[in-house]
Formats: C-alpha cells, sequence, structure tokens
C-alpha cells in the first residue's frame, strides 16, 4: 500500500476517534442534573451579612437541617457588600446546577437604590422558596415621648418644631417617611450604620422614634427600655399579639416586611428546584423551626418557588415607589 494512502487512512481514523471523543465530551457536558442524582456533592450557599448576624443566624439555621436532608456538605459563604448584593450576584454568575444558591434579603426591596446592578433582579435567577419574614416595629422612648398609640405619636410630633427618627436600614427609612407623609408631619431621618447605633441613641433622647426589627424591638421592649407601638405587617403577629398593625391603626402605607428567599441560578433543572424546594419547606414549616421564629421575632413566610416568583414580581413596583416617596436616591 503507498505511503501516502497509509498517512490518510490513518489522519481519518485518529479524526473520527476525535470527533467521537469530542460528542462523548460534549454529550457528559451537557448532560442535565437528574433529581434522583441530586446531590452528589456539597452544596454552597451565598450569605450577603457577616457571620453572627441576624440574617446569618437564620441562614445557618436552615443549612444545619438542610444537610441532614440532602445528605450533603452544605457550605456558607459571607460574602458581604452592598446590601447583600455582592452574594446575590455571586449565586446570579454560578453555574444552574443546583449546587450554587443565596439566602437573600430580597432583591425588589433593594434594587430600586441603584442605578444599575451588575445582574438582571428578575431574569438571573430561580426562585426557590421564601422562608422567613421579619417584622419591624414602630418604637419610642417612653420617658420622653409618653405615648400610647401611633395616633397620640403623631399628635405629639406635631406639636415639635423638630422631629427625628432612626434610619439604620432600608426599610426603617421608608417606614418612618411613609408615617411621617400619611399622618401630616415632618420628620428627618439620621442614617446609622447599625441598629444597635440608632437604639442607643433612641434610648438616650436624641431621636423621637424608629421602625426597628423585630428580633432587636422585642428585646428592648422586655426589658422596658423601649415601647412598641405597632408592627408593620399587615396582620399582628403571634409573637406579640398585643401590638396593633399598622393598618389597624390608619397608616396602611407601612404594611410590609423584612423578609428572605432561596435564589438559584437562572436555568436551574426544573426537578431539582422543586427537590430543593421542598426541603425548605419542610424546614420552615417544622415545629422546630417555628420554636426559634419564635424566639428570634421573626414569623412564618413560606411561599413556593412559583408563588415566591409572582409574589416578587409585584414588589419591583411597589418598593420603587415607596422609595420615590422617601425620597431615596439610587446610587
Amino acid at each position: 500500500m503507498p505511503a501516502s494512502r497509509t498517512i490518510v487512512r490513518t489522519i481519518v481514523s485518529v479524526s473520527l476517534r476525535a470527533v467521537a471523543l469530542g460528542c462523548l465530551a460534549t454529550t457528559l457536558v451537557a448532560a442535565p442534573v437528574r433529581a434522583d442524582d441530586y446531590p452528589n456533592k456539597p452544596i454552597r450557599v451565598y450569605m450577603g451579612f457577616p457571620a453572627g448576624t441576624y440574617l446569618d443566624i437564620v441562614t445557618r439555621h436552615f443549612t444545619d437541617r438542610l444537610q441532614k436532608l440532602s445528605g450533603q456538605t452544605v457550605i456558607v459563604e459571607n460574602k458581604v457588600g452592598a446590601g447583600g448584593m455582592m452574594a446575590m450576584e455571586a449565586a446570579a454568575r454560578s453555574k444552574p446546577d443546583g449546587y450554587s444558591m443565596v439566602f437573600g434579603p430580597g432583591v425588589s426591596a433593594a434594587a430600586f437604590q441603584y442605578k444599575s446592578l451588575p445582574f438582571d433582579p428578575v431574569k438571573d435567577f430561580t426562585r426557590i422558596s421564601a422562608v422567613v419574614a421579619f417584622p419591624f416595629v414602630l418604637l419610642v422612648n417612653p420617658r420622653t415621648t409618653p405615648v400610647n398609640s401611633t395616633a397620640e405619636l403623631a399628635a405629639f410630633l406635631k406639636k415639635k418644631d423638630k422631629v427625628s427618627y432612626g434610619a439604620p436600614n432600608t426599610l426603617s427609612l421608608i417606614a418612618g417617611a411613609l408615617f411621617a407623609d400619611t399622618k401630616g408631619f415632618k420628620a428627618e431621618p439620621v442614617p446609622y450604620k447599625s441598629a444597635a447605633d440608632a437604639i442607643r441613641d433612641l434610648n438616650s433622647g436624641d431621636l423621637d422614634f424608629i421602625f426597628n426589627d423585630a428580633g432587636f424591638a422585642f428585646a428592648q421592649m422586655r426589658e422596658g427600655r423601649l415601647k412598641g407601638l405597632a408592627v408593620t405587617l399587615p396582620r399582628r403577629t403571634p409573637n406579640a399579639p398585643q401590638l396593633p398593625a399598622m393598618v389597624e391603626e390608619n397608616v396602611p402605607s407601612v404594611s410590609f416586611f423584612g423578609w428572605m428567599g432561596v435564589y438559584m441560578p437562572a436555568g436551574v433543572p426544573p426537578e431539582v428546584a422543586a427537590k430543593m424546594e421542598k426541603w425548605l419547606t419542610e424546614i420552615a414549616n417544622s415545629d422546630e423551626t417555628k420554636e426559634f421564629f419564635k424566639k428570634i421575632g421573626a414569623d412564618s413566610f413560606t411561599l413556593s418557588g412559583d408563588e415566591f416568583t409572582k409574589w416578587e414580581g409585584s414588589e419591583f413596583k411597589v418598593w420603587e415607589q415607596r422609595g420615590k416617596i422617601a425620597g431615596v436616591k439610587p446610587q
């Protein structure tokens, strides 16, 4: 056989093997994640706030129990910055195979604060489940503000030349602005880096009121240091049933709450998302978790993936409108 023909035949044979191997590799890479095999390696959870903080503690309650249900190690990575948005970005840019997710405080209540985000807050995520709600409480210092209701507080503040309230976070800022706007008085927000600093100044009489998360608020109320007047949930919380909802106090504009949901990158196989949703729902609805929520002043807020997607979809516009009333300028 001529050498040239042998060379050609060898090249063709090698090329066919290369094509076959290439097709096999493509098939292996493109192979979908099967729900019955999932998970078969550690799961990474992004958390946008420091270890030991309120949201981090809730996240670790869920991830500790998720390890038992999934049979895999669940690694929590605290990716802090931009009000939780750095963690959201990390999750959005992860491979959509079910092994990366984020416990987020909700992009709908944060997206309006930014002129642009390095991800699409709607399209870049698969929403798995909402898991918990954090009511905010309207607090006053009873030693400097002797009132017993929101109506009495509004009447008291209208007589003052200058009114200030604590704003350690966006929800506090917007709740205070909407309360003042609804009741017809002017109030100046005072920004703080932490709720602890704002609470300290309220206790010292430097602030007139604050809307603060229930975990912090209930502790101050139990100690008799501060007085709670109402909660921002659309209904009363079982953790403090004596407090009326702001809706009952004729302030329907302040009817919202902090919350946390679980997100995976867009494109996660539906079967995998459904399996994770099932586990998270089981954890959220357990008696152990309900008791945990009661201790930290949180409320159950369990939504399926579909319910979560629809609910948060409507929240984007609402938060944008609230931000405008409060004078929040996108950064």
